[in-house]
């Protein structure tokens, strides 16, 4: 396995944070799936622009837990950084900037920018895809299920999607999004040639004034050369709060402190 593919993460972090929707009234109609995909969009992008902080620990069979910790910088749906603050990985910084297709990796003691793409492997057994803060509504075609599911005794509507793109990393996708309130409780990733990769498990929230977020997720590996591989990662606060938007240029990214 790769350095990037070793444990320690630079997930998601920004990438899946959520917002509260209202519940569902007995005798409504059923929803579209695309206003189903809007909400899980919703949820994911909690944080329209500023800083979280993220914690995560990795566990592989018959190693020792990885723990690292991370700043995810945000601006819009399109711009993500995320800087490692401790951990083997320390002051490196992945640059996603979805808007021009291109993602890069800023190491220490270098000049130049790597170029690494989508399904780069990253820590942890987590894809850069992972990290990007990708509208599911804009990516994936979307059939309801006719029958709810549950998920940690929480009613879910069941969602199959289907990517848009050859070039989407995830092209299949079951997403389990509660019937109440309309957060994502579960998520199961697929490859184009249809085997399973990741299970995302959804776990806690917080209150907050514009709705719950997003605390703590749970990323089961599935491919074979992972499996036995849990990541957890702990959304450990939220800044929201106007960004520089040099930061996400490359050389700007390297000048975070």
């Amino acid at each position: 396995m790769s350095e990037f593919g070793s444990p320690s993460h630079c997930l998601a972090a920004a990438l899946l944070l959520l917002v509260a929707l209202p519940g569902l009234a007995q005798q409504a109609p059923e929803p579209e799936p695309y206003d189903l995909l809007r909400q899980a969009d919703a949820a994911r992008h909690a944080l329209t622009e500023g800083v979280m902080r993220v914690r995560a620990l990795v566990r592989e069979r018959d190693q020792p837990p990885v723990e690292s910790e991370l700043d995810v910088y945000v601006q819009g749906e399109d711009r993500v950084l995320c800087v490692f603050r401790t951990g083997k990985f320390q002051d490196r910084r992945i640059l996603i900037r979805e808007d021009l297709g291109k993602v890069w990796l800023l190491a220490p003691g270098t000049s130049r920018a790597i170029p690494i793409t989508a399904n780069q492997t990253l820590l942890g057994g987590a894809s850069i895809a992972d990290v990007a803060r990708r509208q599911l509504s804009g990516h994936y075609d979307a059939v309801l299920r006719p029958e709810p599911d549950l998920v940690d005794g929480v009613v879910c509507r069941v969602l199959d999607l289907v990517a848009r793109s050859p070039k989407t990393t995830y092209a299949f996708a079951v997403w389990w999004i509660g019937e109440r309130d309309g957060l994502p409780r579960k998520a199961l990733l697929s490859l184009r040639s249809g085997k399973e990769s990741k299970e995302i498990r959804f776990l806690e929230y917080d209150a907050n004034e514009s709705g719950p977020r997003l605390r703590r997720m749970e990323i089961d590996h599935l491919l074979r050369m992972e499996r036995g591989m849990v990541t957890t990662l702990e959304i450990l606060d939220y800044e929201d709060r106007a960004l520089d938007s040099r930061i996400f240029d490359r050389e700007g990214a390297r000048q975070i402190p």
